[in-house]
């Protein structure tokens, strides 16, 4: 099968080779491979090029949208060079739906897309197919599909038209590809069977790439973590009164009266505590079966579905479902008193710690399972958490193929975001760093704080000569795109400041080539509040793998850090600055996992300057 590309680059060599030693010998692959060596055709080569000769499929997991285009770009190429690709690009159910349905969250999507077929009043599944086969009139779109493989999910939706369920169409044009791309719920979550089932496809069979792998973990669980909160069962009582289920509000009056009692009884000085299954059950009981409860309440939901695309009466009976047959191994149980715009809130969670209770069977019944970052340092830590076999696992390092004098890495250690040290006079230090930064890096420059609170500080005492762009907590889809392209088009005016936070939407998952982003500084670490979700996790991978304040504390922060500086070299050709700016980044346990040649500076002004003096190198 022929190479797409016009070249190989040396270290992309590298990894096409070790990719294709893993899929042949069905082994499993952790790569540490940094941006623009090209890891999509380095992984899809070698793993399509197994697959077809050996009847496997391929899927190719990314939480971005923008990723997807990337891959089937890609696998057009290869097709145009004789690769026999047969490849379908799935994106959420959710965004795939032809109703109305952008605002709603995940779970509640589900539940009323389940609803809908199940009562037969989804039009477009009704006039795409039966419970066995394809009707007749949509079999048509769905041979174009096929023809016109591979297709943007988008350019499916369109073909499919407000007609028929575009969804529906690409799972049954699956059952005939060997590429899949998808998102990381497609294959590591508990939904995982009926979508092979669905697909007429077979883990064994799978050659699983994931892309931005990082990320998977906390994907993971987040996706087997719920909530509800005393603001959920107020909106689930107006829903209830809404629809005149009076014995529904009862019900959900007295799950409130529990609330009460225990802010009352466990919450008299902390702000949140542990509780067990019972602590919450029991009192439950003390009115009615939990059981029964959670199914009437699911039963109303599916009433008020008929009516409305979404149920906060559902809501609650799916939560104490979860909460009555979940398991505590691997899970921790909060009782937490929040303020939510300033509105005192008691939520109960029941959190995910361990992703392995989903990743690790799913990956020992693969072919080969592939994970792949710029940020997946350090490896053991991934395939310890994600639940690999040691034995059976290669953990690789591939080399950065970008001039490493087109970048700059400096540490400073005059300031911190440490909580006792958030004096004014620091704040003051952090300010004149960015306005130090802002002067001398020239065009575009993003600064990434670890909080918004940290952010609206900075952002309301420096003094800059550059316009800013601020990053707002809960943008929307378009308000984010509307964002970039105003700092984009910033780069031929003399440039921009970007202010954002880490984890955002614009420290990871953005491509700012070229002149676009010329700078990056961080200020601070992002470490997790100590709740007793991060007691939890801390405790449960201490127990676990005797690392405990390194997997539940330290790395997932550096990882952050390095996505965001990331988002400053994206080419060959470009050439940035990045700060580490909390003298942190020195300490020994951090600085292990940051670049290697990040320095200090005895004047920060001359070396800035100095860099943006010097020649580009190509």
């Amino acid at each position: 099968m022929q190479f797409p590309f016009d070249y190989v680059r040396e270290c992309q060599k590298d990894m096409i080779n070790d990719v294709a030693y893993a899929v042949s010998n069905g082994k499993n692959l952790i790569a540490h491979a940094p941006t623009g060596l090209g890891k999509t055709i380095a992984s899809l080569y070698p793993s399509i090029e197994y697959a077809i000769k050996n009847n496997k499929t391929v899927y190719f997991l990314t939480s971005r949208h923008s990723q997807h285009k990337i891959v089937i770009e890609t696998l057009k190429k290869m097709k145009q060079n004789g690769a026999e690709v047969k490849a379908v690009d799935m994106i959420g159910k959710k965004w795939l739906c032809s109703y109305d349905v952008e605002k709603m969250d995940n779970s509640i999507f589900n539940n009323f897309c389940t609803s809908m077929v199940d009562n037969n009043h989804c039009v477009f599944y009704a006039a795409t197919r039966d419970k066995i086969s394809i009707k007749e009139k949509a079999e048509k779109i769905l041979g174009k599909i096929r023809m016109e493989s591979p297709m943007h999910t988008e350019e499916a939706k369109e073909i499919a038209g407000n007609n028929f369920c575009t969804y529906e169409l690409l799972i049954e044009a699956a059952k005939s590809s060997n590429v899949i791309v998808g998102d990381y719920f497609h294959i590591f979550s508990p939904m995982s069977q009926k979508f092979f089932r669905k697909m007429e496809k077979d883990i064994a069979n799978s050659i699983i790439i994931v892309d931005e792998a990082h990320n998977l973990a906390s994907r993971i669980r987040s996706h087997l973590s719920a909530k509800i909160s005393t603001r959920t069962l107020k909106l689930a009582i107006e829903e209830a009164k809404e629809f005149r289920y009076d014995e529904t509000i009862e019900s959900l009056k007295r799950i409130e009266d529990i609330f009460n009692y225990l802010k009352k009884n466990r919450l008299k000085i902390e702000k949140e505590v542990f509780i067990t299954k019972e602590d919450f059950i029991d009192l439950i009981e003390d009115f009615t079966d939990a059981e029964q409860l959670s199914q009437d309440l699911k039963t109303t939901g599916e009433d008020i579905l008929r009516e409305k695309k979404k149920s906060f009466v559902e809501s609650i009976g799916i939560f104490i479902e979860d909460w009555l047959k979940g398991q505590d191994v691997g899970y921790a149980r909060v009782l937490s008193k929040e303020y939510v715009y300033d509105k005192e809130q008691l939520s109960l969670f029941y959190n995910c710690l361990d992703p392995s209770i989903i990743s690790k069977p799913l990956i020992s019944s693969s072919h080969s399972t592939i994970l792949m970052s710029g940020t997946l340092q350090p490896m053991e830590m991934y395939a310890d958490i994600l639940g690999f076999e040691k034995e059976n696992t290669l953990l690789k390092t591939y080399s950065s193929p970008f001039p490493k004098e087109n970048r700059l890495n400096i540490a400073v250690d005059s300031v911190t975001t440490l909580y006792k040290e958030r004096t004014d006079e620091n704040m003051r230090k952090i300010a004149s760093l960015v306005e130090t930064s802002s002067e001398k890096i020239l065009g575009n420059m993003a600064i990434f704080f670890p909080s918004y609170e940290i952010m609206k500080k900075i952002s309301s005492i420096i003094n800059v000569n550059k316009p800013v762009v601020e990053e707002r907590q809960g943008m929307t889809k378009q308000e984010k795109a509307d964002m970039y392209r105003l700092f984009a088009s910033y780069s031929d005016r003399g440039g921009a400041i970007l202010l954002g936070v880490l984890a955002g939407s614009f420290s990871e998952g953005i491509d700012l080539p070229g002149n676009l982003l010329n700078g990056v500084v961080v200020i601070g670490l992002p470490l997790e509040r100590p709740n007793k979700n991060t007691e939890a996790l801390i405790d449960y991978y201490q127990k676990k793998f005797g690392k405990g304040l390194d997997y539940g504390y330290t790395y997932p922060a550096i990882v952050k850090v390095v996505q965001a500086v990331g988002r400053c070299i994206r080419t060959e050709s470009d050439r940035g600055i990045c700060i580490f700016a909390d003298k942190r980044f020195l300490w020994n346990n951090y600085k292990k996992m940051l670049p290697n040649d990040m320095k200090t500076v005895p004047n920060l002004e001359q070396s800035l300057s100095e860099f943006f003096n010097k020649q580009v190198i190509a």
